[in-house]
Formats: structure tokens, C-alpha cells, sequence
């Protein structure tokens, strides 16, 4: 009996994963090595020998894998994410093919991007970019100072999923008024002490907007500049989560004008972040390089969880982290139909 084929996209997280998943009874076929920047989109004449006999695939989200690709596949069961975003995968297309999706979601990854959020907001309030360089400078005190404490300040949370949540938690006893937008979830499905709002009045009425939200159509480019507009001159805004749900040329002009306080931006629409990114230029903003919520605890969860989710569909059993649940009846129909 031939061993389950399995596809392993190849940039530096999934060379990890392949590592990890070698100890296991499979096959591994590895996609074509992504150039920076962008994504990695597969040339059709590789499909055959990538898709063609296929059972699992693993792909970073810098990995593109759209319905063609799937429909390539006959007998893909399941398509993994080795992190939390799976922006890059068609997830809509693979529930309607009868494919789960699975990835890495496990405690150490959400929550590390919740204490990444926090660390953003505090760091933005109390200006320890410009205090640091004060000191770097040897430069005298300021007689005048614009920090300003979380406490007592509105933080709006756009998305209300698992690390928005972890915001919340890790927010309790810091004496700040908590507002939400999230059209999928009710006030009733919300933590305690948050407010449902729409984004307007989150907009107009934050200190902090935080942006927690996977990219669809419905949510790409969903901060512009009608909406940075609508924010306070003295507001800062945060995003931990993908670069593509801000127009990031919006944001550099709502920076540069003045029209916000300032930002915290840890993914950008293009990663690396582009040298010659005028955002570079900005003294009102801090920049990371879309892994300040990454640690040791993370990247050591993330093969943990890749092996299960792997294991588990080699069981024909749905992944420990899956995606799209309510795709497990027609995935179980699919894998039946393979003989």
C-alpha cells in the first residue's frame, strides 16, 4: 500500500514542519521555494506532480492555494496551515469540495499575538520608542510630556475572535471601556465588560483601534482613509493581524498628516516590508517585522500541533485545529468515495 503523499510548501516556517513531520509513515513532496516578496503561486505545469496524488497539503500562508489547484487534486483530503492565518488557502472552496482545512491555532499562538497587541498599546501610550531614543541621545528631560496611561481610555477591538479575546482577558483590571465591531458575533457570544458597536462609532470613539481580523473580501483594505478619518487625532491604531486589512498607503498619509496619533504595525501587504517603504520614514510609528507575538513557546507549539492535525487526518479523524468544521459530513463522504 502506497504511504499518504504529502505536499510541504518550502519557506523557512514550513522547512520547520517538514522536519517535524519526517518521523511519520509518509511521503513528502516539496512545493517550489517562495521568493521574497510576495507570495509563492505554484506554475500550473508543476500541478501534476504537486497535486496529482496528493492526500494532505501544508502551506504557509505565504502559499497560495486556490480551487483550481484543489480540483487538480483528487485525492486531497485536507489542506493544513502551519500558523492561524489562512488567508492564502480558498477555505470557501475547499468546504465546497469536501476538504478540511486545519492549522495552527494552539493557545501559544493566539495569546502570544494578544500579548504582542498589549505590548503594541502600551508601548504607543507611554511613547517608548521616543523615550528610549531620548536616552540614546542623552538628551534632557522634556519639560512637557504627551504620554499618555491606558487607563481610563477606550480601546476598540475590530473582530472579536480568539486573540481579541485574549485582549480582553489580558485587559481586565487596566480600567479601560472595551468596544467591539464584529457582524458574526452578538453581544450574547461577547466577553463580559465589552460593548457592541458598529465601526463607526468604534472609530470615533476609541483611543486604541486594534485590528483582529482574518483577510476576505469583506474585510480587505476595510481601514482607509474615510475610516482613519473618522478616528481621534490623538487615537493610535494597532494591527497584529494581516497588512492587506489596511490600505497602508491611507495609513502612511493619516501618519504623516497628522490625522492619527500614531500606529503599531506588525504585517504589512507586502513582507518583507519593502526598503524603500515610506512608512520607514515615519517617527510616529512602531514597525515589526510580523512576528512580535512569536517565541520560543510559539515555534515549538507549531510543530506539535502541525504533527497532530496530520496525524489525525491519516486516521481519516477531523485535524485537532480545524477551520471549517461544518465541512466534516461531506469531508467524511469525500474520503468514502475515494475507495
Amino acid at each position: 500500500m502506497a504511504k499518504p503523499r504529502v505536499l510541504v510548501s518550502t519557506d523557512w516556517i514550513s522547512d520547520v514542519l517538514a522536519d517535524a513531520l519526517s518521523g511519520l509513515d509518509i511521503e513528502i513532496v516539496r512545493g517550489t521555494p517562495n521568493v521574497p516578496p510576495g507570495p509563492t503561486i505554484y506554475a500550473k505545469e508543476d500541478w501534476p506532480e504537486l497535486f496529482g496524488n496528493t492526500d494532505i497539503a501544508v502551506v504557509s500562508p505565504i502559499t497560495v492555494l486556490s480551487r483550481e489547484m484543489m480540483e487538480a487534486a483528487p485525492r486531497l483530503k485536507a489542506i493544513m496551515s502551519p500558523v492561524i492565518g489562512v488567508e492564502s488557502i480558498d477555505v470557501d472552496a475547499a468546504t465546497d469540495l469536501g476538504i478540511i482545512v486545519g492549522h495552527g491555532a494552539t493557545p501559544e499562538n493566539f495569546l502570544g499575538m494578544s500579548e504582542a497587541t498589549m505590548l503594541l498599546i502600551s508601548a504607543l501610550a507611554m511613547q517608548l520608542p521616543y523615550k528610549e531614543q531620548l536616552l540614546r541621545d542623552n538628551a534632557p528631560r522634556p519639560k512637557v510630556l504627551t504620554a499618555c496611561s491606558v487607563r481610563n481610555r477606550t480601546i476598540g477591538l475590530i473582530g472579536m475572535g480568539r486573540i481579541a479575546r485574549g485582549v480582553v482577558d489580558r485587559l481586565q483590571g487596566w480600567e479601560t471601556e472595551i468596544l467591539y465591531f464584529d457582524p458574526y458575533v452578538e453581544q450574547d457570544q461577547a466577553p463580559a465588560g465589552t460593548k457592541k458597536v458598529d465601526m463607526e462609532t468604534l472609530l470615533k470613539s476609541s483611543d486604541f483601534v486594534s485590528v483582529h481580523v482574518t483577510v476576505t473580501d469583506e474585510t480587505k483594505a476595510m481601514i482607509g482613509a474615510p475610516e482613519l478619518a473618522m478616528m481621534k487625532p490623538t487615537a493610535y491604531l494597532v494591527n497584529t493581524a494581516r497588512g492587506a486589512a489596511l490600505d497602508e498607503q491611507a495609513v502612511y498619509e493619516a501618519l504623516k498628516n497628522g490625522t492619527i496619533a500614531g500606529a503599531g504595525l506588525d504585517a504589512f501587504v507586502d513582507e518583507p516590508l519593502p526598503v524603500d517603504s515610506p512608512l520607514r520614514e515615519l517617527d510616529n510609528v512602531i514597525l515589526t517585522p510580523h512576528m512580535l507575538g512569536h517565541s520560543k513557546d510559539v515555534m515549538d507549539s507549531l510543530p506539535v500541533a502541525a504533527l497532530a492535525n496530520v496525524g489525525n487526518v491519516m486516521k481519516n479523524e477531523p485535524p485537532l485545529y480545524t477551520k471549517n468544521p461544518q465541512v466534516i459530513e461531506k469531508w467524511k463522504a469525500r474520503i468514502a468515495s475515494m475507495g
